[in-house]
């Protein structure tokens, strides 16, 4: 037992169960020793995994398509803000504001949600020089903006989740408790009626012994997201399903990485690994609306980036990989840019993540008008 899983356990003797929103809260979040929190390094190739953003700025290029097109949408304002949440190393950032062409660039003002000191200190490193790039701690802190985007690349999947399972017809939470000195599973009643109402608003009907995980902070971010646009979108990227389809998975989706691999056991070792859950869309995108949005999707990456011109940019770079005096240098690194773009598009990896669009005030952008 680590000494994150010792403090709760110790919060556990001394208090009863926590709930597994708890849990992954504090696995994650917690200021001194949670897996993101910490500040340690956590995506691209020096970390346990990589993101659509880290693995080719080609990614960054290609929604600085999109979010043009939003901006003509909006009229073509002099200020358009793009807001970022969870930016991890800023290679997103980066990557959008290399890419983004005049007239929009001129417009154009990079806004990263990030509380964590360390994360954002590479983030500034990673964007010196970039005159219009600002940091704040939450959405809160970015408050309301004329027109913009705010985009959110795998970060609710990492939002903390209740999880329920239905036993004997009835609907149980199953909470966080300690045996024989480990962590277990344990379970209880609800923690609250919106634990409830989320199954009910949602429609779920949960097969005997079925678990469902109950995202109500990702509810929460979702509405957040869209009070910051008074006029743009909300550009949602993320493993997930539909409600039905996510209550037809006996077990759930929750899951726990680290550079080891990935399993189920999402107690062990907490603040040492990832631990993710599928994102709700049925959930998300009724957030979105009930904050106003006009919904378009869910649709998969490799659909969005193909309307964006991820065909260009393969065709690009294979020409740039045969062109006339290209050393054996420029080869290899327009066949791995090739290789590492492809992969964004692969719809049994990164292709199959999911894109949702919550649209505030603006015709659908091209790129998700065929959805």
């Amino acid at each position: 037992m680590n000494a994150l899983a010792a403090s709760i356990a110790e919060d556990v003797a001394r208090a009863g169960p926590i709930t597994f929103a708890e849990f992954m809260a504090r696995a994650l979040y917690d200021p001194e020793r949670g897996y993101y929190a910490s500040g340690r390094v956590r995506t691209g190739r020096a970390g346990d995994y990589l993101t659509s953003p880290e693995l080719d700025p080609a990614y960054g290029e290609l929604w600085a398509r999109a979010f043009e097109q939003v901006w003509d949408g909006c009229g073509r304002p002099e200020r358009f803000d793009v807001v970022e949440l969870g930016p991890g190393e800023g290679s997103f950032a980066a990557a959008v504001a290399a890419a983004a062409r005049p007239p929009f660039r001129d417009a154009l003002a990079l806004r990263l949600v990030e509380p964590v000191p360390a994360l954002r200190a590479r983030q500034e490193a990673r964007l010196a020089g970039v005159a219009r790039a600002s940091w704040h701690d939450s959405l809160a802190d970015v408050g309301r903006v004329a027109d913009g985007c705010v985009f959110v690349n795998e970060v609710l999947d990492n939002l903390p989740v209740h999880v329920v399972e239905a036993r004997g017809g009835r609907i149980e939470e199953l909470w966080v408790a300690t045996r024989a000195g480990a962590l277990t599973f344990e379970p209880g009643p609800p923690s609250s009626d919106d634990v409830v109402a989320y199954l009910a608003r949602l429609g779920v009907e949960l097969p005997d012994g079925h678990r469902y995980e109950v995202g109500l902070e990702a509810e929460r971010a979702a509405r957040a997201a869209a009070d910051v646009v008074a006029r743009g979108a909300v550009i949602v990227v993320d493993y997930g399903d539909s409600a039905r389809a996510l209550a037809e998975r006996p077990a759930g989706t929750l899951l726990a990485y680290d550079g080891r691999g990935v399993d189920d056991d999402v107690l062990r070792d907490p603040g040492e690994r990832d631990v993710t859950a599928h994102v709700n869309w049925t959930a998300v995108g009724g957030a979105l609306e009930g904050a106003g949005c006009h919904v378009r999707g869910p649709a998969t990456q490799r659909a969005a980036l193909a309307e964006l011109g991820v065909a260009d940019v393969l065709d690009r770079l294979r020409a740039a990989g045969r062109a006339p005096g290209a050393s054996g240098r420029d080869v290899v690194r327009a066949l791995s840019r090739r290789q590492a773009v492809a992969a964004l598009v692969d719809p049994g990896g990164l292709g199959g993540l999911g894109v949702v669009v919550g649209l505030a005030g603006v015709p659908s952008p091209p790129f998700a008008r065929a959805w």
